[in-house]
């Protein structure tokens, strides 16, 4: 019998991210915790998991009343990285700029 592959920490991030993106829904903790660990990911690990997305800004998270609602849709991930690549580019200019000046 072939032993189980386990999964990394960043496989297990894209699995939760991917149900995530494919429902474009809101969850509630106890929805993604299922979900998630119909997917495979142990249940221990995935309050870690889900909360390292919300802290890296992937995730949404509200609370409303007594729950926490979790969120994430895939133009969210493609706008942090179109931000970022402006603010890079901004950076490239200021240091051009720099660079002239003190020529």
């Amino acid at each position: 019998m072939p032993a189980s592959k386990r999964m990394s920490k960043e496989e297990k991030r894209n699995v939760v991210l991917g149900i995530y993106y494919k429902s474009k829904s809101v969850f509630t903790e106890k929805e993604i915790h299922a979900l998630a660990a119909k997917s495979g990911i142990n249940a221990n690990t995935i309050p870690e998991i889900n909360q390292s997305l919300v802290d890296d800004g992937l995730v949404e998270k509200e609370k409303i009343g007594g729950s926490n609602y979790f969120w994430s849709f895939p133009a969210k991930k493609d706008r942090m990285m179109q931000t970022q690549h402006e603010k890079r580019v901004r950076n490239i200019e200021q240091l051009k700029q720099q660079r002239a000046q003190s020529l």
